[in-house]
């Protein structure tokens, strides 16, 4: 009778570890703008012309700029006044990648980015490879759309949620794309992304490949060409994997994490969020479960004995 519960105990335990690898995914990068972009930094852009837009001008890191907070969706967000931009200090994430964030944005500008990610913007070593998140006139007024572009694969591709889906403007929505390299897109040179809007799936298409890659940087409210973003950013996560639905409103429903930093960033703090690529569940989880395994292992070993004994 022991025996038969020890071996259900081990059975339960493993059991449990299973499902403990699906609890939730750990993100390689979050920032929840608590007051402060920890090692994130503040930029700005030259040579704008009267409506704000540019002909192509690298936006460059503005320690005079201090960056602004507002009360977020979870405490505080990072406030974009449409005068400024942030350069995330976070690592490429691979071929294959998640990013989740909160936004409420002010209003929409064509091809204005809410995020922009990628290296050699402006074509400069004929590399340009990028996603905008943004917001197009294509089809109606359609936001948020992917748009992205590899330039040495002639990939350009874009999709969005549908012809004249537009999100709402002082208001916040929750924003995630998957983009999964083991997929491949329906064009040349392309792989599946998906876009999901408040933790549900609406929509997949094409993505340009290798955009986060190399020496990508992650850009928010600003690039080279367009209308700066106004409005709140907050708990902007990145993933080097591809999240289903379940992690995906996991995520959303998870604020960001801070933790401390030697890097200061332009407003003088040294908080940051940048934390070293690890699995899908954290080491303590795995610990945990095995540690139990190993107890209820012990705990049957004994009952066994005491019985062999007897």
């Amino acid at each position: 009778m022991k025996k038969k519960m020890l071996v259900a105990v081990i059975a339960m335990l493993i059991s449990l570890s299973v499902t403990t690898t699906a609890l939730a995914a750990t993100p390689i990068y979050e920032n929840g703008f608590d007051g402060t972009l920890g090692g994130a930094q503040t930029l700005t852009r030259k040579g704008d012309n009267e409506n704000g837009g540019n002909a192509g001008t690298m936006p460059e890191v503005d320690t005079s700029v201090k960056a602004q907070f507002q009360e977020g969706k979870n405490s505080q967000a990072l406030y974009l006044d449409g005068t400024y931009g942030v350069l995330l200090d976070a690592e490429p994430a691979g071929s294959s990648y998640t990013i989740a964030f909160w936004i409420n944005p002010a209003g929409f500008s064509n091809y204005g980015p809410l995020v922009q990610i990628g290296s050699d913007l402006l074509s400069q070593n004929a590399s340009a490879k990028w996603l905008n998140i943004t917001k197009t006139d294509w089809d109606g007024d359609m936001a948020p759309v992917m748009w992205s572009r590899n330039e040495t694969t002639a990939a350009w591709p874009w999709f969005s949620v549908g012809p004249g889906y537009l999100m709402p403007s002082n208001e916040w929505t929750h924003i995630a794309v998957t983009v999964d390299d083991s997929t491949p897109g329906l064009e040349a040179n392309t792989v599946l992304g998906k876009l999901y809007i408040n933790g549900e799936y609406l929509s997949e298409g094409n993505v340009a490949t290798e955009v986060f890659e190399g020496d990508a940087k992650i850009y928010l409210g600003i690039n080279c060409w367009d209308i700066n973003m106004k409005g709140l950013i907050d708990d902007f996560k990145v993933y080097n994997t591809v999240l289903n639905e379940e992690e995906i409103k996991e995520a959303m429903n998870t604020p960001a994490s801070t933790s401390a930093s030697s890097t200061t960033s332009s407003e003088g703090s040294a908080k940051s969020t940048s934390t070293e690529a690890t699995p899908k569940t954290g080491a303590v989880s795995y610990a945990l479960v095995y540690g139990l395994v190993a107890l209820g292992a012990g705990a049957g070993a004994v009952v066994l004995r005491k019985k062999e004994d007897k």
